[in-house]
């Protein structure tokens, strides 16, 4: 199951990723109207907020466990995970959720670092950009990509 936080392109994005890996997909969002339109395209369940009552329902009628959560919310947002999903993610009894957060500035945000400190895995957003970048080079020229050098340089302007 993947968690997404957010109802912009980004998460239209993290949906369409969802849906290809064969995971069903549990949608929030401030605004949880906004959401129709990605559940209509992709399925899914929206949550109207994030307690253990609702959210934490929701992974039990769909018989399984969250095992990635993909924040497109802004930096600004300063968004933290509910403690009692981060206290699910330190029980053995549970799957590790991967939190991917699409922000690549600030290169931590403090998303990330609670995911850090429950020993989630993370992916931040820089390294989704210098993905893309060395998949969109490839798809242009036809080329390999300059990896070690894409890596670099969006590290260097991100950090």
């Amino acid at each position: 199951i993947a968690l997404i936080l957010g109802a912009g392109g980004a998460a239209r994005a993290a949906a369409y990723a969802a849906k290809k890996l064969g995971l069903d997909i549990i949608y929030w969002n401030r605004t949880p109207d906004k959401l129709t339109g990605m559940v209509d395209t992709f399925d899914g369940t929206v949550v109207s907020d994030l307690s253990e009552g609702s959210l934490g329902d929701a992974p039990k009628s769909m018989n399984g466990d969250i095992l990635a959560i993909i924040s497109t919310l802004p930096a600004s947002a300063e968004f933290e995970l509910p403690s009692w999903l981060v206290d699910r993610a330190k029980d053995p009894d549970f799957p590790t959720p991967t939190v991917f957060d699409v922000n690549y500035k600030p290169y931590t945000t403090k998303l990330l670092r609670q995911a850090e400190q429950a020993n989630c895995h993370v992916v931040r957003g820089s390294e989704m950009l210098w993905e893309q970048g060395v998949g969109q080079f490839q798809l242009w020229t036809g080329r390999s990509a300059p990896y070690k050098m894409m890596k670099t340089a969006v590290l260097d302007n991100c950090q």
